[in-house]
């Protein structure tokens, strides 16, 4: 392989390939991308076996080739390398040189045919939206995502289109939910399939690169994206997923509708007083307004008030303060609406702005 190519096209294309490759491996080659030059393509893969991308990069080639270099070396290089100046790849027998400008570099390389391939399976349904909208969703319900290993089926996000064309994502960990849903403008097959938290997050980069049109395709045991120059498949998580409407409360009586902004400055204040572990702050909802508590061990304790339209008895409710800050900071719009029943059932967090976003999050004892 013999091919120079545009150091800020080449840097691109590796950069999104990178993040992909984990940096501890049983597997020696993993820790490499896969370099493959063919027309006036450089076709650049990596994988850890359960999510793969493929980019690509213009390039004239002299002549074309495949090999394996490290992600992280070669990222390095290209990423100090000047600006100005085009890039050279050549290999020889088990290293690649690359030259630019005055600079020379000469990395060990592992045979291609031992790459893993992207194998593509059949896909149930194809959804074309655009970047941001999809970007757009995942920053809505990524941050409720769950951590907890042993229950695998929470640490992704649910994708599903059900038969009136709607387009949801869900997320919980258990303690609070979020789903963003939009109406889907073509006639799309039904069909569901929960997606590791690393193929959702590495969506969401592409789709902030290539805002524009996108395809979505979900399978029986794979998802895939096609934004721009890049494609990202993934192996879903094989589980059921909670059936999350029983979660979501409806009618709920009581109604408070406050500034977003001011509401998340006091909960702030109120947590650098509360309980280190458990963040819990109490929320007071009268026709007065909201006063928004929180104390801890050692009798420290903070109170403030802010300005709420509230309708309803009044309710004494806990919360761990982390869960209503992650919510109020994926919700975008001016106003916040609570809606509430009681001080132990699950309350109904959205803006006021109708953006198809909704979210609910359990109270505690306190």
């Amino acid at each position: 392989m013999n091919i120079t190519l545009s150091r800020a096209a080449l840097l691109q294309a590796v950069q999104r390939c990178q993040s992909i490759v984990e940096k501890r491996h049983t597997i020696p080659i993993l820790a490499n991308v896969l370099l493959q030059a063919d027309g006036n393509m450089l076709h650049i893969t990596a994988t850890d076996l359960e999510v793969g991308i493929r980019s690509q990069a213009e390039a004239q080639i002299q002549s074309s080739g495949s090999v394996t270099v490290s992600a992280r070396k070669l990222f390095d290089i290209i990423k100090e390398l000047d600006p100005e100046q085009d890039v050279s790849l050549e290999t020889g027998d088990a290293f690649i040189a690359i030259r630019s400008g005055r600079s020379r570099f000469r990395l060990s390389t592992l045979t291609a045919d031992e790459y893993p391939s992207m194998n593509e399976d059949e896909v149930q349904a194809t959804i074309t939206l655009t970047g941001t909208m999809l970007s757009d969703m995942v920053a809505a319900t990524s941050f409720a995502m769950s951590s907890d290993e042993t229950r695998k089926y929470l640490t992704g996000t649910l994708i599903e289109v059900d038969d009136q064309q709607m387009l949801r994502l869900v997320t919980t960990d258990g303690h609070r939910l979020a789903l963003s849903e939009v109406h889907l403008e073509q006639s799309v097959q039904a069909g569901k399939c929960i997606v590791p938290r690393k193929a959702i997050m590495e969506m969401r980069k592409l789709c902030d690169e290539c805002p524009d049109q996108i395809e979505l395709s979900l399978g029986d045991r794979q998802v895939r994206l096609v934004a721009g120059s890049n494609i990202l498949t993934s192996k879903l998580i094989d589980a059921r997923f909670p059936v999350y409407q029983d979660v979501i409360p409806s009618g709920n009586p009581a109604k408070a509708v406050m500034a977003r902004g001011e509401f998340d400055q006091v909960l702030r204040r109120s947590m650098i007083v509360a309980n280190e572990f458990t963040h819990d702050v109490r929320l007071n909802f009268s026709d007065q307004g909201l006063d928004i508590s929180a104390h801890n061990t050692e009798q420290e304790e903070a109170e403030e008030h802010i300005a709420a339209d509230y309708s309803g008895q009044d309710v004494a409710i806990g919360f761990n303060g982390r869960y209503l800050r992650d919510t109020l900071g994926a919700i975008r719009s001016a106003s916040v609406r609570l809606e509430l029943k009681d001080e132990l059932s699950p309350v109904l967090v959205c803006g006021d702005d109708n953006s198809g976003s909704r979210y609910v999050i359990m109270p505690m004892r306190i």
